[in-house]
């Protein structure tokens, strides 16, 4: 985080009309997105975070709304989302509640004994309490066709006449088979930066939720598998069976359907993110994310280990040796 000059022009009169003319800016450090963010602070210590999302297409302008429209719902929920000071819709601009540092990945590398009390109060109260509750049919609610094709950006980056391409039947086949029920709203990007424990509040508002404007209707579990299978740290040893096993007492699961639900959309999640990860590193600007690939494939690998997707090895065996080049940055 370094200082920065006053706000931007832009977001003058946004400071204007909710009494924060004038407030200094430290910039935060940047995520893989577009969007930008700066704390803002005031002569008295207050604090308060400016996001500047860019705009400049129908899509972008949708997701403001979005990160505002679900937000809502979710607080509505009792969960712990930033209150909106303000907002400039327009300008991609919103002003909202500053929550702190104290990120779940922040406590693993700082903190590991209150992160793993943080991890239990994600996975016994906050994602539990998500699941439990009806999903707004504004959300979009993909089949399991559609949640296979989540890995098209994948594919979409190798050569086409060698990309696996049953890959994705053979997952829409296992979703259907391993992660059956009804959808919950799954926020997507439910990992350690971006949940803060709030240990103030109780219950599942002791986590506190950012970025969840890509909410949509998924298998119950997504959340967890994004939650414990994240490329961009490890675990401590014992953390995810653990875990794994409350979720599972507290909606209600055979600990064996879990496991296998936990592997395939684990393995889902992990096959989207090798491609994410690489088109960032070549192709946006961020070479930092091609540290991450040789873990997301670590994690490819464990998930399509598990018994209950033997069919799967074979094309993700494929798709990995494809790939392998990625971890140098280096085009398949």
């Amino acid at each position: 985080m370094t200082r920065t000059p006053p706000v931007p022009t832009a977001a003058q009169g946004l400071l204007a009309r909710t009494g924060w003319a004038g407030a200094f800016a430290a910039r935060l450090a940047a995520d893989a997105s577009a969007r930008s963010y700066l704390r803002l602070s005031r002569a008295t210590g207050e604090t308060a975070i400016l996001m500047q999302a860019p705009v400049t297409t129908p899509a972008e302008q949708d997701s403001v709304f979005a990160f505002l429209r679900v937000g809502a719902h979710l607080a509505a929920l009792g969960h712990s989302v930033p209150e909106v000071i303000g907002a400039d819709l327009p300008g991609g601009l919103v002003l909202m509640e500053d929550f702190g540092d104290a990120t779940l990945a922040r406590l693993v590398a700082t903190d590991p004994a209150t992160a793993r009390i943080a991890y239990a109060e994600a996975v016994t109260a906050m994602l539990p309490q998500l699941a439990a509750a009806p999903v707004p049919d504004w959300v979009a609610h993909p089949d399991a066709t559609a949640q296979a094709g989540m890995i098209d950006l994948t594919l979409g980056l190798l050569p086409d006449p060698a990309a696996p391409k049953e890959l994705a039947g053979l997952i829409a086949a296992a979703l259907a088979t391993h992660c059956a029920g009804p959808p919950v709203l799954a926020l997507r990007d439910c990992h350690g930066d971006n949940l803060i424990r709030l240990p103030d509040r109780g219950g599942a508002a002791r986590i506190g939720l950012l970025d969840f404007q890509d909410a949509v209707a998924l298998p119950l579990g997504y959340d967890l598998a994004s939650l414990l299978d994240d490329p961009r740290r490890d675990l401590p040893e014992g953390w995810r069976a653990e875990l794994t096993a409350r979720f599972a007492a507290e909606t209600g699961q055979p600990l064996p359907e879990m496991e296998a639900r936990l592997a395939t959309l684990s393995l889902l999640r992990n096959l989207r993110i090798l491609g994410i990860f690489h088109r960032l590193a070549t192709q946006q600007g961020k070479p930092q994310y091609r540290a991450f690939v040789p873990r997301t494939g670590r994690l490819i690998d464990r998930a399509v280990a598990h018994p209950a997707l033997a069919e799967l090895r074979a094309p993700v065996a494929h798709l990995r040796r494809l790939t392998a080049p990625w971890a140098d940055g280096v085009p398949a």
